[in-house]
């Protein structure tokens, strides 16, 4: 709604204006009167309104006067005169200061409604055209703030043409940081998530200490330097982590005193931001003065990490490879080492003691477990702490998948199969199937494990069998079909062979 402050000397008329048309209808509300022109100044300056109904005639400051004063304050109220005089030189003086219209009294309501609708449009044209002004202004203040920060405005920027841009921009500061804001979103959200967050920040930051802009794929937000504004910005930017919804990450320049070197806060701003992915996110980094020395990497130290690993891997240790894992991970956060190279550096380390492990345990590692994917999705990780995690469930499926599938685990697991199921007609190649290995490289394994070919094992254990069976008494014939062999006569070479007599003569022994 639209504010209307209607000013008359006479209370009946007053009264009158603000019950007698539906001023909603009109998009306009009564915000109060007046009953002169020095009470309509004061309420002018406090409510603001955006239309004000005025009578000419009145004590003190009349009508024409009271436009006049808030004319000079530069005012866009817009004004309806109200008068009981038809006297052209009023109208043509009204006119000198730009009203709206003029009624004559008493007031015909379809003439002051019509009025009103007219009005109303004017206004609505006026804010948006001032809204796309100011949206204009804001844009090209922020297109140049941008384009010097980021150096693409080269050094064609001079105090005396900074001068009067920066008064017109709020920025006539004595200090200047550069922070640069970056934002969890995932590849779908980052274009016009940046945007969103560029928008919100522009209107809810104080615009007396910071300045928002673009600098893809960050937000960047100058920061105002002096005493004041340290604070300030500080408290801030700390209440941004709290709040915001996507985690963000926030790196800070050191403090510049002219705008005109702004750009070596932003260029130690963009160096803090390659820490964010050992850092992860949630963090607010900030240079001051001369860099810290960090320590580096040595050399042969990644060979060190990736042999320990694969010891850990070899022996199936797994919270011994979590801790070199973390161990690594904690030297690359403490050489605050940028994003591709702790990428670069976590592959090779992995894929050495990967490999190593492999050739180690090529009975264990076949053709069907390969690490490749567990490296190249190195790659595509996020942060340090979710390369982390990737490694160590890699770590933890490889030792779950030695333990499951290394040769005495297997020979054991054919050994009980074989035990379970002796009175059925098994062949190796059936078994072999079912545990997904070669028939002629499970019957080697079978051998190297037992002492025995895998026929002789099973004949063996049917054997046994037998002889419990027919220790209980059953006949030779029906012994026989129950430990599998369909031929008795079969069963009775078999048994012979291994025992020295034949089924009938065990049976005949004394217990």
């Amino acid at each position: 709604m639209y504010k209307v402050l209607i000013v008359d000397d006479e209370p009946s008329i007053r009264e009158g204006m603000t019950t007698l048309i539906e001023w909603e209808d009109y998009g306009f509300e009564v915000c109060g009167t007046a009953a002169n022109g020095r009470e309509a100044l004061a309420k002018a300056d406090e409510l603001e309104p955006d239309l004000m109904l005025v009578d000419i005639r009145m004590p003190g400051i009349n009508g024409l006067e009271l436009i006049e004063r808030i004319r000079e304050k530069g005012s866009d109220c817009h004004f309806l005169i109200l008068s009981g005089y038809s006297d052209f030189d009023y109208a043509k003086k009204a006119i000198g200061f730009r009203v709206d219209g003029y009624l004559l009294k008493p007031v015909d309501e379809k003439e002051l409604c019509e009025s009103l609708a007219r009005i109303r449009d004017r206004i609505i044209e006026e804010k948006e055209h001032k809204r796309q002004q100011e949206s204009e202004v804001a844009w090209r203040g922020e297109q140049l703030i941008a384009s010097v920060v980021t150096g693409m405005a080269g050094d064609s920027l001079s105090e005396e043409l900074w001068d009067p841009i920066s008064q017109r921009l709020g920025l006539n500061w004595t200090g200047f940081r550069v922070a640069l804001a970056e934002a969890d979103l995932t590849e779908d959200e980052e274009s016009a998530g940046i945007g969103l967050l560029k928008s919100r920040w522009s209107r809810e930051l104080d615009k007396e200490t910071s300045f928002v802009f673009l600098a893809e794929p960050y937000v960047g937000i100058l920061l105002r330097a002096d005493e004041q504004g340290e604070a300030q910005w500080r408290r801030e930017l700390a209440e941004l982590l709290d709040s915001e919804k996507v985690p963000l990450f926030l790196s800070v320049g050191s403090k510049v005193d002219t705008f005109l070197h702004v750009r070596q806060s932003y260029e130690q701003a963009l160096d803090g931001m390659r820490q964010r992915f050992v850092l992860g996110m949630g963090v607010i980094v900030q240079a001051d003065g001369a860099a810290e020395p960090r320590p580096i990497l040595e050399p042969g130290e990644l060979d060190s990490y990736a042999d320990q690993l694969f010891l850990a891997l070899d022996i199936g240790n797994k919270e011994s490879a979590f801790r070199t894992v973390e161990a690594l991970a904690a030297r690359m956060t403490e050489a605050r080492l940028d994003e591709e190279t702790v990428k670069s550096s976590m592959a090779q380390t992995a894929s050495v003691a990967f490999n190593k492990l492999a050739a180690a345990n090529p009975k264990t590692f076949t053709s069907t477990q390969s690490f490749a994917p567990v490296i190249s999705e190195i790659i595509r990780q996020r942060s340090l702490r979710s390369l982390v995690s990737h490694l160590n469930q890699a770590i933890e499926g490889t030792v779950r998948y030695a333990s499951e599938h290394s040769p005495e685990t297997i020979i054991k697991q054919v050994e009980d199969f074989i035990r379970r199921h002796y009175s059925e007609n098994l062949k190796l190649e059936t078994i072999a199937d079912l545990f997904n290995y070669n028939s002629s490289y499970l019957g080697k394994l079978f051998k190297t494990h037992t002492g025995e070919y895998f026929n002789t094992y099973l004949d063996k254990v049917r054997i046994e069998k037998a002889k419990e069976l027919l220790a209980q008494g059953l006949k030779v014939h029906q012994a026989a079909e129950r430990v599998g062999y369909a031929s008795v006569d079969y069963f009775h070479t078999k048994f012979k062979k291994y025992e020295g007599v034949s089924p009938s003569a065990f049976k005949g022994r004394p217990s």
